[in-house]
């Protein structure tokens, strides 16, 4: 396995951004790290992603976390939805795309609801993978 691969990927569809969904399902997501230029319509934002594609290529007991930059173009307006001030970070349960808003679904029953009549997004691990003994829990 060479972990060394980066992964860089554009989303243009509903399909695309379920394998986003995937990729970036358990990453930490810190509030200081997220960006949203409205002159230019774009959110940005920093995650430490859980490497769920590792999983099928390693030895189980080794896992991978990396930091990732997600980008969204045409963001015509931005909700953050039950965000808490006291809260530095969040897990990003799922990527959906609903009535023209591609929503970050976080833990805490928190959203970011980017409003985008047109799809288009990129993920793009900007570092190579760490090990780390930690593997996120699924009920």
């Amino acid at each position: 396995m060479n972990i060394e691969n980066k992964i860089r990927l554009n989303a243009l569809n509903n399909d695309d951004l379920k394998i986003f969904s995937f990729l970036c399902q358990d990453a930490i997501i810190s509030k200081e790290e997220i960006f949203y230029d409205k002159t230019k319509k774009m959110f940005v934002a920093t995650l430490t992603r859980y490497c769920w594609e590792q999983q099928q290529l390693n030895d189980k007991n080794i896992n991978y976390r990396v930091v990732t930059g997600l980008q969204v173009k045409n963001v015509e307006n931005i909700e953050y939805i039950n965000f808490k001030t006291k809260i530095p970070f969040y897990n990003l349960l799922a990527i959906t795309y609903e009535k023209e808003n591609i929503i970050l679904n976080l833990s805490m029953s928190s959203k970011i609801k980017l409003d985008c009549k047109k799809i288009s997004a990129t993920i793009e691990d900007i570092d190579i993978p760490w090990p780390t003994k930690l593997k996120p829990l699924h009920k």
